[in-house]
């Protein structure tokens, strides 16, 4: 039989099963996978390995959603096969998230697969239809090699025993053993891009040509080898100079870069570092706030360079004194009578007094600025504000502390206390008390 032929030639050619602990079934309940789940019945039978199957129920089509589950475990009672029954709301995460529906059900499937163990597979029922249809879509919306490769038979702990067999082939085989299958509605609408390839543009291709399916197949595996190859070269190029590179290695290894980085893969992105790199050098702004450097034909990714929060000098009073984001630095003075003040004289506690009459001239308010440095109350050394701030707070924080400063430069940094040059002591016969607020 062609559908038993095809899966055994895709295990094999693609070693779906060495060194296998168990074999998970992504089961659906439709006639796809419920083919793969008797196939790999009996390849379970022959080979001797753990068998489970796996059901998700994404509540999209109410009623009929839970009939799907229903179904599938109706069907791993009757077969003797475990199954686990996962439940999502894919609709509130896809509306959440911006997600087409589609995609977000997609998501939330796979992240459910990641969790199944390394040394399992997950086989999941994709046909020569669904590689053909990957194909076409992705065509329909500009791709390179990678796209036209269609649907990978292995990938990771991903296999796909189905990927040589035709749709009319799953269908004549379950109708030989006589086993149902539930139809999900959505499928038979033509409201989705994909349902518009599957319903209409592979009947018209194959009426064509009607070895439409047969020719996918070779040009999508003869593709993946292409793609296998210049990524083992694209792998080996990676420390050599972009120019030097073929245009097709050159922009593998940007967007292989760019992935390892974490950073946005787009063709609009990979064309701008691609015309920087053959330019010498120069700077693509990527994803939130990452930037892309070529430079002396060498690919590096950093955080860009924020602009600056500058807060304007201030003169200062007693009272409240409005500083960034509703903030407020409050300043209070206080008499010491007869210069007793040795009660709170404790660093500890005057950290944030300063003695009033050591100030020279007037008080501004200001966040930092280049070259700030002072010394601290109680040390003899000075400190550069920057080395202070890069230890203590992200850059985003560093523009938001407040500092007050005179004549002479800074009597006060919020978090690291007073100059040493205003700090109170027995003489203090008035003092500002410095609230931030």
């Amino acid at each position: 039989m062609p559908f038993e032929e095809n899966v055994r030639l895709a295990v094999s050619r693609y070693s779906m099963l060495r060194d296998v602990n168990t074999v998970y079934i992504g089961l659906s309940g439709g006639a796809d996978s419920v083919s793969l789940l008797l196939i790999m019945r009996e390849l379970a039978a022959e080979r001797g390995f753990p068998l489970r199957a796996v059901h998700i129920n994404h509540h999209i089509r109410g009623e009929e959603s839970d009939r799907d589950m229903s179904f599938c475990q109706s069907l791993c009672e009757r077969l003797e096969i475990p199954i686990d029954v996962y439940h999502v709301d894919a609709v509130g995460y896809s509306r959440e998230n911006g997600f087409s529906l589609e995609e977000g059900a997609r998501r939330l499937r796979y992240e459910i697969f990641e969790g199944i163990p390394d040394d399992c597979r997950l086989a999941t029922a994709h046909t020569l239809n669904d590689s053909a249809e990957t194909v076409i879509f992705n065509l329909s919306r500009g791709t390179g090699i990678k796209g036209l490769a269609g649907i990978p038979p292995v990938r990771d702990k991903f296999i796909r025993p189905l990927i040589y067999c035709k749709r009319g082939e799953v269908e004549e085989f379950l109708s030989k053993k006589g086993q149902d299958f539930v139809t999900d509605s959505t499928n038979l609408s033509d409201d989705c891009s994909r349902n518009k390839i599957r319903h209409e543009i592979i009947p018209l291709m194959d009426e064509i040509h009607g070895g439409f399916l047969g020719n996918i197949q070779r040009m999508t595996e003869n593709l993946a080898d292409d793609c296998d190859f210049i990524e083992k070269a694209a792998k080996d190029a990676e420390e050599k100079d972009l120019q030097t590179l073929h245009p097709a290695l050159r922009r593998r290894v940007i967007m292989n870069f760019l992935k390892n980085s974490g950073a946005e893969i787009s063709a609009a992105k990979v064309a701008e570092i691609e015309e920087a790199a053959v330019k010498g050098g120069g700077k693509v702004n990527l994803s939130g706030n990452t930037i892309a450097k070529i430079k002396d034909g060498r690919l590096t990714i950093s955080a860009a360079r924020r602009e600056r929060i500058i807060f304007p000098d201030t003169r200062v009073h007693t009272g409240e004194n409005p500083f960034l984001c509703d903030k407020t630095v409050i300043i209070e003075e206080n008499n010491c009578e007869n210069g007793n003040f040795g009660c709170i004289i404790n660093d500890l506690f005057t950290k944030e007094m300063l003695d009033y009459d050591k100030i020279q001239g007037d008080v501004i308010l200001r966040n930092r600025r280049n070259g700030d440095s002072y010394v601290r109350a109680g040390r003899n050394i000075t400190s550069k504000l920057k080395k202070l701030m890069n230890e203590e707070y992200s850059e985003e924080e560093r523009d938001l502390v407040p500092i007050l400063a005179d004549e002479k430069g800074i009597i006060w940094v919020n978090g690291f206390g007073i100059a040493d040059r205003v700090k109170i002591d027995e003489n203090t016969k008035r003092i500002w008390i410095i609230t931030y607020d």
